[in-house]
């Protein structure tokens, strides 16, 4: 993938989570990115209490897993980390808090 097609991906994808339904309340960025760090897609899961949440970093861990051997497994264990912040940080935004 180039550059251009990974920050076309990032972009939309950045857009996609600004239009999901905000968390029932507010959560913090900070927290949901060390459990998304620590325990991957689950933590963000057991955090946001989201099955939604949990199915879209699961599908991007195994998606980048099958792409990317070896290394995909890396970003998309790091990618629930950072969703999981991006995810709490517009939520709140959402919520007006």
């Amino acid at each position: 993938m180039s550059e251009r097609h990974a920050a076309h991906f990032a972009q939309h994808g950045a857009e996609a989570i600004k239009n999901l339904d905000p968390l029932n309340e507010r959560k913090s960025p900070v927290i949901a990115f060390v459990l998304g760090l620590l325990f991957g897609a689950l933590g963000v899961a057991l955090y946001f209490k989201s099955f939604k949440d949990f199915g879209i970093c699961l599908v991007l861990f195994l998606v980048a897993s099958v792409m990317l051997p070896g290394l995909g497994s890396i970003l998309g264990w790091f990618f629930a980390s950072v969703y999981g912040a991006w995810r709490a940080h517009t939520s709140n935004q959402n919520l007006g808090l």
